[in-house]
C-alpha cells in the first residue's frame, strides 16, 4: 500500500511538471492519504514495540520466577538427600552395634536366647519319666 501511494504520487508530480498544474489537486489527495498511511503505519510500529517490551518484561517475570522455582526444588532435593544419607548412616550404624561390630554405639539390642546354655534336654538324656539305655 505504501509503495503504491508513493509511486502515484511520483506519477502525479511527474504530470504537473510535464503535463499541466491541473495535477496538482491528485497530488494534494495522494500526498494527504500518504501523510495518513504513514501516520497509521507508525503508531502501529509504536504498539507493536510496546506489545513486544510487555512481552519481553513477562518474560523476564515468568524466568525469574521460574529460576526462584529450581532453586527451591534444587534445595529441597538436596536437603531430601542429606536426609536419607544420615537416615542410612544411622541405619548402618545400629547395623553395626548390632552385630557387635561397631562399638562406637552402644549395643542395645534385645536377646531371646535363654542365660542357661542349651535349650531343652540332650538326647542321650532319654524321655522324661523314663530310665536311660545303656548299652
Amino acid at each position: 500500500m505504501l509503495a503504491a501511494l508513493v509511486l502515484l504520487n511520483t506519477v502525479e508530480l511527474v504530470g504537473v511538471v510535464v503535463v499541466g498544474p491541473g495535477f496538482w489537486i491528485s497530488v494534494s489527495v495522494t500526498g494527504t492519504l500518504l501523510v495518513v498511511y504513514v501516520f497509521h503505519l507508525r503508531n502501529r510500529a509504536l504498539q507493536e514495540r510496546r506489545r513486544r517490551r510487555l512481552e519481553a518484561r513477562e518474560a523476564a517475570w515468568l524466568a525469574a520466577r521460574q529460576a526462584e522455582v529450581r532453586r527451591e526444588q534444587a534445595r529441597r532435593a538436596a536437603q531430601r538427600r542429606e536426609q536419607q544419607r544420615r537416615l542410612a548412616a544411622q541405619r548402618e550404624a545400629v547395623r553395626r552395634a548390632a552385630m557387635g561390630v561397631d562399638s562406637s554405639l552402644p549395643a542395645a539390642s534385645v536377646s531371646y536366647r535363654r542365660a542357661g546354655g542349651l535349650r531343652g534336654r540332650a538326647y542321650e538324656a532319654g524321655r522324661p519319666g523314663t530310665a536311660a539305655h545303656t548299652a
